[in-house]
């Protein structure tokens, strides 16, 4: 979406489907190489920095600027905080509400921004979820790699 403005935020004009640039080139760097061969396994990694934090997606670098090591995150994983959609964007009620949360591996720092699925009446913080990944033949390497999180 590109946008102008007219010298105040509320004059801000926004033209959707129309982008600044033709091609933006993402380039991942070696963790993000590195945590994509492991979506495509079915696993997750993390950096561990010199202090013993670990933060999953790995960074690129560690917020005293070293690189850190890789380690493969395996959980088990805890739903932080959640928040229920029950419409989509412009308004429209969803025939089945998602559920999308804050989900921390005990082995990590922070968390990841992902959907859950689960019944509504069971949800509650601190829950134990795992990850459920798409099939194999079906992952590019991307977070999404993982379909959702689901109660142990």
């Amino acid at each position: 979406m590109s946008w102008d403005k007219d010298w105040r935020t509320s004059e801000i004009i926004f033209w959707p489907e129309r982008e600044e640039v033709d091609k933006y080139v993402y380039t991942p760097g070696i963790s993000g190489q590195e945590l994509a061969k492991a979506l495509m396994d079915g696993r997750v990694l993390g950096i561990k920095c010199k202090d013993g934090q670990v933060y999953v997606p790995p960074k690129t670098y560690c917020p005293d600027f070293s690189q850190g090591e890789l380690v493969e995150i395996r959980g088990p994983w805890r739903l932080l905080h959640y928040t229920v959609v029950y419409e989509d964007l412009y308004g429209n009620r969803l025939q089945n509400p998602i559920v999308i949360g804050i989900i921390k591996p005990d082995d990590a720092s922070n968390g990841l921004i992902h959907i859950v699925n689960a019944e509504l009446e069971r949800l509650r913080p601190g829950m134990e979820l795992k990850p459920v990944f798409k099939p194999k033949d079906q992952r590019k390497g991307i977070i999404t790699d993982i379909d959702h999180f689901e109660p142990v």
